[in-house]
């Protein structure tokens, strides 16, 4: 009986143990979840911090990319403005060039020109010397030929008289002689 008497108390006792292990479990449980829970946030979180470290990395290599694309389009444009400037340049010196080369045909145009002017008029002025001396040679001989006509002329009009004379002494003998 004493077992008997017992037994609610054993019972009591067996309940509360129970119900301790209950609540310990319940306990271990609750810890269990909170540590799991925990663990998970820890895991959220350090997802959440690799997350936002990639993110914070994106950020500054798009960033980076971005000056890289800057940086590269500066250069080129630097470059094309220094092969504008460069073909400008050369553009200038070809003008120039140019430039002293048509004043250099137009000098070598114009000492061309003033050369066959100066030619021209040596040969017009030896043609006129020479047709001068032509006339002067011609009035020479036109002077002669007169000079050689009049003595001819008068040679002729010297023997023509004398002719004359011949004949009128003839005649002059005639008529003194007397008929034969």
């Amino acid at each position: 009986m004493a077992d008997q008497k017992n037994r609610p108390a054993e019972e009591a006792r067996g309940e509360e143990k129970r119900i301790e292990e209950e609540a310990a479990q319940l306990a271990r449980e609750q810890a269990r979840r909170q540590t799991g829970l925990a663990r998970e946030q820890a895991i959220q979180e350090q997802q959440a911090a690799e997350e936002a470290k990639r993110k914070e990395k994106r950020i500054e290599e798009e960033a980076a990319q971005l000056a890289r694309e800057q940086a590269r389009r500066q250069t080129g444009l630097a470059r094309e403005q220094a092969i504008l400037k460069e073909q400008a340049a050369k553009e200038a010196k070809r003008k120039e060039k140019r430039i002293e080369e048509e004043a250099a045909q137009l000098a070598r145009e114009q000492a061309r020109r003033q050369t066959g002017l100066a030619r021209e008029q040596a040969i017009q002025r030896e043609q006129a010397a020479k047709e001068a001396k032509r006339k002067e040679k011609n009035i020479e001989e036109e002077a002669a030929q007169l000079a050689r006509e009049q003595a001819r002329r008068k040679i002729d009009l010297a023997r023509e008289q004398a002719i004359a004379e011949e004949q009128e002494a003839r005649r002059r003998k005639a008529k003194n002689q007397p008929p034969e």
